[in-house]
């Protein structure tokens, strides 16, 4: 014989609580890691966006902040809804995390496929750029970047330092009897570049080593997604479940 009863959810309401309030904390936690991460990469890993030609590390980083902050927002509000048994703040909850969730999955997914192409936007862009922008008026922004990429990779140019014989830096004569920056040098001074001897600056190119940097900081941001992502799919389960339990009080007859 049919009941309420045989409706009710096979979890007690104070359970639920107090898991989801849990839950949600250590998910603020988790939220503040990612945003940690975000702010981490801005910092110290940011300036390495100025030579490539496409803004998908920018775009990258900037989301995984932004979800870092709402995180944070949507855990806040997950314990109040659970504490004080608001249905439609519980509600909330669930399609604002159900909406990260989609958010920060699609951002993982991104990552790591545009970390497959990282290589070759370098490849394509990176010389190019190099040639046509350094030492040039109003992009020393991007000159600090090369000569940053330099000095931390031990390398110089786009494939090699024969690079820097076609560049305006270079034809216009910007460089003196520089051959390359003295960013290349392997001992720095004013005028170290003058010879390029393998004894005086490096010979390799900074694209592969530069890939590689910015290809393993990106298996961070994406791991980093999926994990909170992944966590995100416990709160789902678990509002809905207090919701759906709260809601079999309100219609429970008396």
């Amino acid at each position: 014989m049919g009941s309420n009863y045989d409706k009710e959810p096979c979890c007690g309401i104070s359970l639920l609580k107090y898991v989801l309030f849990i839950f949600n904390f250590f998910l603020l936690l988790g939220g503040a890691g990612v945003l940690g991460v975000g702010i981490w990469t801005m910092i110290s890993k940011f300036d390495y966006a100025e030579v490539l030609c496409t803004y998908g590390y920018t775009i990258a980083t900037y989301t995984l902040i932004g979800s870092g902050a709402v995180v944070i927002i949507i855990a806040a509000t997950g314990c109040y809804g659970a504490v004080q048994e608001v249905k439609n703040c519980l509600l909330l909850y669930f399609f604002l995390l159900l909406f990260l969730f989609l958010v920060e999955l699609g951002l993982g997914v991104f990552v790591y496929y545009y970390r497959g192409m990282i290589e070759t936007e370098l490849e394509n862009c990176m010389t190019t750029t190099l040639v046509e922008d350094y030492g040039m008026d109003g992009k020393e922004a991007y000159s600090e970047t090369v000569d940053k990429v330099h000095a931390t990779l031990k390398c110089c140019g786009g494939q090699s330092y024969e690079d820097w014989a076609e560049s305006k830096w270079k034809l216009e004569g910007k460089a003196g009897n520089r051959t390359t920056p003295p960013s290349c040098c392997k001992t720095r001074s004013e005028y170290c570049s003058v010879r390029t001897h393998p004894s005086n600056i490096y010979h390799r190119g900074c694209v592969a080593g530069l890939s590689h940097t910015i290809e393993d900081h990106l298996i961070i941001l994406g791991a980093a997604c999926l994990a909170i992502a992944g966590v995100e799919i416990m709160g789902l389960i678990f509002s809905m479940c207090l919701y759906c339990h709260l809601r079999y009080e309100d219609e429970e007859p008396f």
